[in-house]
């Protein structure tokens, strides 16, 4: 029995063993001045044990992969699902890292601040940050701290903040990890496997290619694995990154750069304009925010792109009609006009 408990304590994940060793002070604590009888107290450390041996059985179940795959974003992940062989594991981080605090992200205190920074400032569909968006990064977090010794790593990327910022940051959490890990910039490779005919978009993001180009891409620029020097490079961006207040991030010169989060609030008030020339009366906030996604370089995402209109509305540059509980709920107008 103790050699397979040792066992299983040894399979635990880094953040599996911090749980379960917190809850295991905290019972003590409370235990000090608790009038629990003895065989209370056994029982609630036999439910600890059950709990650990049962992970280990659960991690044995479940199949080891030969390559594991990191991408930013749940759509991409599901287009590498569709586009690998089933040999592949593709785990997708549910964020959007150009905007939101990055502050101590890698800690437990930063994610929480992310989380209240995202639920006072982003509308989301369904109550989705309230109900799953903590539950979606705990288990993102748990497969890339659970990925096998020895198996290659594969982090996809491409030239813009968020997915530079996500690399940077999945180095981090598998500095202590000894696996070769590779990094495919979606961006560079798909311009040069699939030149661009003239007047066609370039690819912003790796959610904006194709399964099948997803696939030719791992087959032909694959890339050689990251030194040590260069993962020790990008866990000190992240380091840096980590220290940072300003929530909204863009990506120039090969570089990651914070800036106000007013950055872009010009550029939509420019794209109302257009929009104006052909309705001069209110027009829909979901039609001028994917008027202005629609046309920038770095892709931003409509939450952050709604939240900037918003602060437009409240800094008197926009007038409303309607109510803004999501993008399609209203409708704006320069107040100039």
């Amino acid at each position: 029995m103790m050699d397979e408990l040792r066992e299983a304590i040894e399979k635990l994940p880094e953040r599996g063993a911090k749980s379960y060793l917190f809850h295991i002070l905290l019972r003590a604590h409370l235990l000090k001045n608790s009038a629990d009888s003895q065989e209370e107290i056994i029982e609630l450390l036999n439910d600890i044990q059950k709990r650990i041996l049962f992970y280990s059985q659960e991690r044995k179940l479940e199949r080891e992969y030969e390559t594991y795959h990191i991408v930013c974003g749940e759509s991409p992940a599901g287009a590498l699902k569709v586009g690998l062989s089933k040999e592949n594991k593709v785990i997708g981080y549910p964020d959007f890292f150009s905007n939101g605090p990055l502050w101590k992200l890698h800690e437990e205190e930063g994610r929480k601040k992310r989380l209240e920074w995202l639920m006072d400032h982003i509308n989301m569909h369904e109550d989705y940050l309230e109900m799953r968006y903590e539950r979606k990064i705990a288990k993102a977090l748990e497969e890339i701290d659970s990925i096998p010794a020895g198996k290659p790593v594969v982090i996809w990327t491409a030239d813009n903040a968020d997915e530079q910022t996500g690399l940077r940051y999945f180095l981090h959490l598998l500095r202590n990890k000894e696996n070769i890990v590779r990094v495919i910039n979606t961006a560079r490779s798909y311009k040069k496997l699939f030149p661009a005919k003239e007047h066609q978009c370039i690819l912003r993001h790796s959610g904006e290619a194709t399964p099948e180009k997803l696939k030719v891409i791992l087959e032909k620029h694959i890339g050689s694995p990251l030194f040590a020097e260069e993962r020790n490079c990008f866990v000190s961006d992240w380091q840096a990154l980590s220290k940072t207040r300003e929530v909204l991030r863009i990506w120039e010169d090969n570089e990651i750069h914070s800036v106000p989060e007013s950055y872009f609030d010009e550029y939509i008030i420019e794209s109302a304009k257009r929009l104006h020339k052909s309705n001069k009366g209110f027009i829909k906030s979901a039609k001028l925010i994917g008027e202005v996604i629609g046309h920038l370089d770095e892709p931003i995402g409509d939450g952050f792109i709604e939240y900037r209109v918003r602060s437009l509305i409240y800094n008197g540059i926009f007038a409303i009609k309607g109510i803004p509980k999501s993008m399609r709920h209203y409708s704006i107008k320069l107040k100039e006009l």
